[in-house]
C-alpha cells in the first residue's frame, strides 16, 4: 500500500517544487518590470515618452492601432539626452509603448558584443551575475513578459519588447492582411 503512495507523491512534490520556483525566477532583478532605456519604459503613453525627452524629440503617433515613431541622427548631431544614439524606433499599440529599439554610434571602448552588453548592463544597473544568453551573434534576456536583445551586427543595437503586446500586434496585422 505504501509503494503506490510513494510513487504518486514524488511527481506531486516535483511539480510543487517547480510551481514554487517559477515565480521566484520572474521576480529576479534581471526580470524587473521597470526596465528603462534612456528613461523610457514599456507601457508608457506617447505623451509620457514625450515628457521624458521634452523638446529634444517630437513624438507624433496616432492614439489607436499599431504605430511606429522613427528618428535618426545620421549626418546630424543627436540632442544631449540622446547623445551616442544613431537611430531610435518607438513602437506603440493603442498609444502604449511596446517596443524600444535603439541603434548606437560605434564606440572604440565597446569593440565586442560582450563589451557592449557589459556597458548596457551597467547603464541599466543590472546585477553583475546577470544571465545573458548568446544566440546567433545576439545576446538575449528572456523574462517571459518581455525580452531584451542586444547585438552588434551593423551598429550596437538594443531592443526591449513587451512579448504579449508584440503578439497582439502581429495578430492584428495578420487579421488585416
Amino acid at each position: 500500500m505504501r509503494k503506490p503512495l510513494v510513487k504518486l507523491s514524488f511527481p506531486f512534490f516535483l511539480i510543487l517544487f517547480f510551481v514554487i520556483s517559477a515565480p521566484a525566477q520572474e521576480d529576479s532583478p534581471e526580470c524587473a518590470p521597470a526596465m528603462r532605456l534612456h528613461g523610457v519604459s514599456l507601457g508608457m503613453s506617447s505623451a509620457e515618452v514625450q515628457g521624458v525627452f521634452g523638446k529634444d524629440l517630437k513624438i507624433k503617433v496616432k492614439s489607436s492601432g499599431d504605430r511606429s515613431f522613427f528618428q535618426n541622427y545620421i549626418g546630424k548631431k543627436a540632442p544631449a539626452k540622446l547623445a551616442g544614439i544613431r537611430a531610435l524606433y518607438l513602437r506603440f499599440l493603442d498609444d502604449r509603448l511596446y517596443q524600444i529599439e535603439i541603434f548606437y554610434e560605434e564606440r572604440a571602448d565597446v569593440p565586442t558584443l560582450e563589451a557592449f552588453i557589459g556597458n548596457l548592463s551597467a547603464q541599466m544597473k543590472f546585477p553583475p551575475n546577470i544571465s545573458w544568453q548568446f544566440v546567433k551573434n545576439k545576446a538575449l534576456i528572456d523574462c517571459g513578459a518581455f525580452t531584451l536583445v542586444a547585438d552588434k551586427t551593423l551598429n550596437p543595437r538594443v531592443e526591449l519588447t513587451d512579448s504579449a503586446k508584440l503578439s497582439e500586434t502581429n495578430a492584428r496585422r495578420k487579421k488585416n492582411d
